[in-house]
């Protein structure tokens, strides 16, 4: 459902949509003439909105009282009117007052670089379960550390983590919390704060959030354990996922990586995206052939019905021979996560698993940004 509000002293119409998981507030400029509540089907409001013609929308929301003759009972009708210049349309809603209460934050907002913010997303959210059975791998897990905003997601099989220095991007506004505030506030400094992100929640604001947009603010209650991020107009409440998050920097610490490759990113994706239309249900494995003595990768998959081989070239020690099989769509997905033109690889075995980081020119080289890309049989 959808909500709307009318403020005469604040020229704007505000718009909430919840699902009592996730609740969404925007607001928007309107020239408003009489305040007003109503809750509507948002699915309804939005496809009609979304086929109206460029141009002015009227909005009249009205309520009407009928009387039954049976037991002189009073029915209340609630209803939206749109008008453009080519017609007309109402929806049936129901009172203001039955749509869930907002829950207020309680916290002292956190001011972030929207660069920062949605690099760290973008570096982990491949890496997110899709299985709800496992309900904490499907979030990101967020950590804000002194100076620094760290993002971790992992499915069981693979394991992504971005780090990100929190100075000298942008600037913070005034009002808003500091670090050296936070650790005044007797918060270790170590570790300010870390909670677990929905999925779906990252994704909504991905999706939302523009890249015009300088900074966002987040806000994080420990006690009802909410969570808020707003920017501009728009602001995006929800219960954060509770449990206990896996301790991925603690897994890493059993492997150790020996053997070091470099590769550009472009010709790998290249090469993957072509042999990846060999994969089926069944075999999703391919096969990397690493070649010191010619410098090359040699990439091959085989099924029943085809095979496939792309070589590349790799820079790596001359004396490295290694045979090693990678799952084809997560070589994919972190290759196209990993924001550089060059992709190093660490290596241990065959039967280890691989490291993968940035190299080479950064796509924003002023975010000082860390990232680790683990996948293998035996995370």
């Amino acid at each position: 459902m959808s909500h709307f509000a009318d403020i005469p002293s604040e020229p704007q119409i505000h718009l909430t949509v919840t699902d009592i998981a996730l609740t969404i507030q925007a607001s928007f400029a309107a020239q408003v003439l009489l305040k007003g509540e109503i809750t509507v089907p948002v699915q309804i409001l939005l496809e009609i909105v979304k086929h109206c013609p460029n141009g002015t929308i009227s909005l009249n929301s009205q309520t009407q009282f009928t009387q039954s003759s049976d037991d002189d009972k009073q029915t209340k009708i609630c209803s939206l009117c749109l008008s453009d210049a080519d017609g007309k349309y109402e929806i049936r809603g129901i009172s203001a007052e039955e749509f869930p209460p907002n829950n207020i934050i309680d916290a002292t907002p956190v001011s972030l670089a929207t660069t920062i913010f949605k690099d760290g997303l973008k570096g982990v959210l491949y890496a997110v379960s899709t299985d709800e059975n496992k309900y904490i791998l499907t979030g990101v897990h967020l950590q804000l550390a002194q100076e620094k905003l760290k993002f971790i997601g992992t499915d069981g099989h693979r394991v992504a983590i971005t780090e990100l220095s929190t100075q000298g991007i942008g600037r913070k506004p005034r009002q808003q919390v500091s670090c050296q505030e936070v650790q005044s506030q007797q918060v270790p400094s170590e570790e300010i704060m870390q909670f677990t992100l929905p999925g779906r929640v990252v994704r909504e604001i991905a999706r939302n959030l523009n890249d015009d947009v300088k900074s966002i603010n987040l806000l994080y209650d420990a006690q009802s354990n909410r969570l808020g991020f707003a920017w501009e107009d728009v602001v995006l409440s929800c219960q954060v996922v509770e449990g206990i998050y896996p301790d991925c920097e603690q897994l890493l610490t059993k492997f150790s990586f020996e053997k070091e490759v470099i590769l550009e990113k472009a010709p790998l994706v290249k090469a993957l995206e072509r042999l990846s239309v060999l994969t089926d249900k069944k075999e999703k494995g391919i096969y990397l052939q690493f070649d010191g003595s010619l410098q090359q990768l040699r990439l091959s998959i085989e099924r029943e019905f085809g095979k496939g081989d792309q070589v590349i070239v790799a820079n790596l020690p001359t004396e490295m021979m290694l045979n090693i099989q990678f799952n084809l769509k997560y070589l994919i997905e972190v290759a196209k996560a990993i924001p550089s033109s060059s992709i190093k690889m660490h290596l241990q075995q065959s039967d280890c698993p691989a490291m993968l980081v940035p190299d080479g020119d950064k796509l924003n080289p002023e975010v000082e940004m860390s990232m680790r890309h683990v996948q293998g049989k035996r995370i």
